[in-house]
């Protein structure tokens, strides 16, 4: 079996539930669905970790996923969903960072924090598991 089959059949086992995103969104953060940009999503499962996320390209800005959505699994253990949105990429401020918390609410990351610096590492790993399962690996 392909490893992209070995990843789609562990997607398929992943808890019912797991793999949802919310649908709002923190204040201020442009709703790219509304908006009609490009979506990348995925629903990947390795033997060691996960990830459901939806990945939006502004048209104006084509190399850059302005907001990323996820939900990371790591160790038996689901996170709540974040969002990182890419609003500056020119400007050399670095991207914004949210946590869904347990209330509905959405609590921004300082990005002096260790959390935001842990979170950017996170989001890091959410885009190596989209590319392997692109790629079929």
């Amino acid at each position: 079996m392909s490893g992209l089959g070995v990843l789609a059949l562990l997607a398929l086992s992943m808890p019912l539930g797991a793999a949802t995103l919310d649908g709002s969104l923190p204040p201020g953060v442009p709703d790219g669905a509304a908006l009609g940009w490009e979506r990348v999503n995925g629903d990947v499962e390795t033997p060691t970790e996960g990830a459901v996320y939806e990945f939006y390209v502004n048209p104006q800005r084509l190399a850059i996923y302005e907001v990323v959505r996820y939900r990371f699994s790591a160790g038996g253990r689901t996170e709540s969903e974040k969002l990182v949105w890419n609003r500056y990429p020119n400007e050399g401020h670095g991207p914004s960072c949210f946590v869904h918390e347990a209330d509905g609410s959405w609590r921004a990351l300082r990005n002096d924090s260790q959390e935001y610096r842990d979170e950017m590492r996170t989001v890091m790993r959410v885009y190596g598991l989209h590319r392997k399962a692109r790629l079929g690996e």
